[in-house]
């Protein structure tokens, strides 16, 4: 399984981080997790092979998260250089498929007017996916919007783990146990009132409470470097600790 990060930002622009998306490579399945702006020219400036994804995850639906998805199948329809039969699969909340169909209308209507075929599946907290033989995704009910979902990657023995945006919850260590590493926004070093994120004491307590190996924190509201966030995570959590910077990559 290899994991690549497309943009480890947020709706607060920087030059250097795209908004939140995440590329994982696992046997056949070429999966995008989230759509945030930026992550497209992501794909191709760190050589991914987007032409040929074939599964799309969203989290939930505000725009950092979601807003390229007309992008994705744009492109595809016509910005590909080879004929493609394989299909994509469209994954994510309840409310997908209309948020489809208004992003589609917005761009003329035929989105899904492609050379393959593509689905869209709405999911269900709890709900397990089989991706491809022995490919397996799962998701959990995350305390961000109504609809918002953490996911887990499973395969040949390896797990990555994905909060996409969350509040703390006490289901989440219990979702993410065990993974191999963890996908963990760290929106704030001390968080705010009445904010549904996590801060870093936060995420490093998730990483240890789950039992991860790695813990990859990403979806800054901050400078982590300025903030020396590395060594805040490891003052409460003493597994592998990467911050997430865009074209970050991890077998």
């Amino acid at each position: 399984m290899r994991l690549t990060v497309l943009g480890a930002g947020t709706c607060m622009l920087r030059a250097d981080r795209a908004c939140s998306g995440y590329f994982v490579e696992a046997g056949a399945v070429r999966l995008r997790l989230d759509a945030g702006a930026g992550t497209m020219h992501a794909m191709t400036r760190f050589g991914l092979p987007w032409e040929t994804v074939t599964h799309q995850f969203v989290s939930h639906f505000h725009l950092d998260h979601c807003g390229e998805l007309a992008s994705l199948l744009w492109c595809l329809k016509h910005g590909r250089r080879a004929p493609r039969s394989e299909p994509l699969q469209i994954l994510g909340p309840a409310g997908l498929r209309q948020l489809l169909d208004s992003v589609s209308a917005v761009h003329g209507g035929d989105l899904f007017d492609q050379q393959f075929p593509v689905s869209v599946r709405e999911l269900a907290p709890g709900d397990t996916v089989a991706l491809a033989d022995g490919v397996v995704l799962r998701v959990a009910k995350t305390p961000h919007t109504p609809e918002s979902l953490a996911v887990r990657v499973e395969a040949g023995g390896r797990a990555v783990g994905y909060t996409g945006d969350t509040a703390w919850s006490p289901e989440l260590p219990r979702f993410f146990g065990g993974v191999d590493t963890l996908v963990a926004e760290c929106s704030y070093i001390e968080l705010p009132r009445g904010s549904r994120h996590l801060d870093s004491k936060q995420t490093a307590m998730l990483a240890r409470a789950a039992g991860v190996r790695r813990l990859v924190a990403t979806h800054f509201y901050f400078d982590p470097d300025a903030e020396r966030l590395a060594e805040r995570l490891a003052a409460a959590y003493d597994g592998g600790i990467a911050i997430a910077g865009d074209g970050l990559t991890i077998e």
